[in-house]
């Protein structure tokens, strides 16, 4: 699979992780926030993390904010089928799991 077309498909999961993360403030706060963010700062292509977590802090401060991280990292590594790591901060999550994400396939793996 080509690279851009792995990266949408990386952040079509990062979505379905935030949409599942926000799903603990209700279905109509959930759809509410989900189409908000992504008018007005996310977009199918998340490239900076930075924006992600600005709009999450904003609309839910420090300790909110970090609580929906921890949410949506959780989800997103178990939608990857990897373990979260424990002591990253948000943004070298997403970072460490796009990677993981784009890793090749490996030549045993493939047989």
């Amino acid at each position: 699979m080509e690279n851009a077309s792995k990266r949408k498909k990386f952040n079509k999961i990062l979505m379905e992780s935030i949409s599942e993360a926000l799903s603990i403030l209700g279905k109509p706060t959930r759809e509410v926030l989900l189409s908000f963010l992504k008018q007005n700062y996310l977009t199918e292509d998340v490239e900076d993390p930075k924006i992600l977590i600005s709009c999450i802090r904003r609309f839910f401060g420090e300790s909110g904010g970090a609580f929906l991280e921890s949410r949506i990292i959780e989800a997103l590594y178990r939608k990857l089928g990897a373990s979260a790591p424990p002591f990253l901060s948000f943004e070298d999550a997403l970072k460490n799991a796009m990677k993981i994400y784009l890793k090749p396939i490996e030549q045993s793996e493939r047989c």
